[in-house]
């Protein structure tokens, strides 16, 4: 009779990585059947219960427990907007008259055809800025430069007529505006054309002056 043949004793015979690898092997899932008293996984102790009441813990690992920690309430009178990541902060003009009050007074002097300089001299800053926009991007500082400037424009237009619509006010600022009928010396085209103005206003002056005009 042939003898018969072990899983020991084919280990024994087998290689020695593919012995070792076999050694290594261990059930997973749900086992059916009988096991081995070798192969039983060990049983687990049972986690004893952990009990938190008003944030202390009750049971017999009552040492590890971490204690409930209380919502923290928002301080009393803090802005709406405190828990926002970010710097959020009120913005302003400063002292003296607001943007609204500056820029309902210039809309006013405009349409009334006062003189540049007399504007200049009760709304504006003394170093004001002035910036063309889209197609010169050129900053023009103190009224001397400013003044220059307005020259310049005169010397190759002529005006018919202007106007000065607004003001729409921002938290710093206002912006209007303009409508104006003018021909050109060079070419004698005459055209009516838009733009819009922005004025940066700080303790109830004019520090800024920016013009944006209409791309089609």
């Amino acid at each position: 009779m042939a003898k018969k043949t072990t899983n020991q004793n084919v280990m024994k015979k087998a290689p020695l990585a593919e012995r070792t690898a076999k050694a290594n092997l261990r059930p997973v899932g749900k086992a059916t059947g009988s096991i081995s008293n070798s192969s039983k996984a060990p049983k687990l102790s049972k986690t004893p219960k952990v009990t938190v009441v008003r944030g202390k813990a009750v049971g017999q690992r009552a040492d590890r427990a971490v204690a409930k920690t209380p919502d923290k309430k928002p301080a009393k009178n803090a802005p709406a907007n405190a828990g926002v990541k970010g710097a959020v902060v009120p913005v302003g003009s400063g002292s003296g008259p607001s943007p609204a009050e500056v820029g309902r007074d210039f809309v006013a002097l405009f349409n009334a055809r006062t003189p540049d300089h007399e504007i200049w001299d009760k709304l504006f800053s003394p170093d004001f800025v002035s910036v063309e926009g889209h197609g010169e991007s050129m900053a023009f500082h103190g009224r001397d430069a400013v003044q220059a400037k307005c020259d310049q424009w005169l010397e190759m237009s002529t005006v018919h007529g202007c106007a000065c619509e607004g003001p729409f006010v921002g938290a710093t600022c206002f912006a209007v505006k303009f409508r104006i009928d003018k021909t050109d010396k060079a070419t004698g085209r005459r055209a009516v054309i838009e733009e819009i103005a922005v004025y940066a206003v700080q303790n109830g002056r004019v520090v800024r002056e920016e013009f944006c005009y209409f791309m089609a």
